[in-house]
């Protein structure tokens, strides 16, 4: 099934502190955003569907983070075995006041089967 349509911070479409590939970015972390704001793809997913190398993913998140459209969140859930950390889980506010949801939301979060996409958009 595909996704139909993703929810992206609308503060974000003027903002000209952020480039364009970083707000396509933003953008495709939100096609995996609960109804709570949270996602967690990784980051090589978010590099298929933009179709740039990891570390771009990396720097791009980083400049997300600073301008407080991407709050990372305490990963929840075991380590994968070949994995250096377990998965990042992150929150995407909607409005610049919006504060993550609480921990007992967090972890039983799931962000259904329309956000989880059953192949990579190229």
């Amino acid at each position: 099934m595909k996704m139909r349509y993703s929810l992206i911070p609308s503060r974000a479409v003027g903002d000209c502190r952020i480039t364009h590939g970083t707000f396509r970015t933003l953008a495709s972390l939100c096609l995996f955003t609960s109804i709570n704001g949270i996602c967690f793809p990784n980051q090589t997913t978010l590099a298929d569907i933009r179709g740039v190398r990891r570390p771009v993913i990396t720097q791009q998140l980083n400049q997300l983070r600073m301008y407080g459209y991407v709050v990372d969140l305490e990963p929840v859930g075991k380590k994968h075995p070949k994995g250096f950390k377990r998965g990042n889980r992150y929150f995407v506010p909607t409005f610049e006041q919006d504060q993550p949801p609480p921990l007992e939301i967090i972890r039983f979060d799931d962000p259904g089967d329309y956000r989880r996409p059953p192949y990579v958009y190229i």
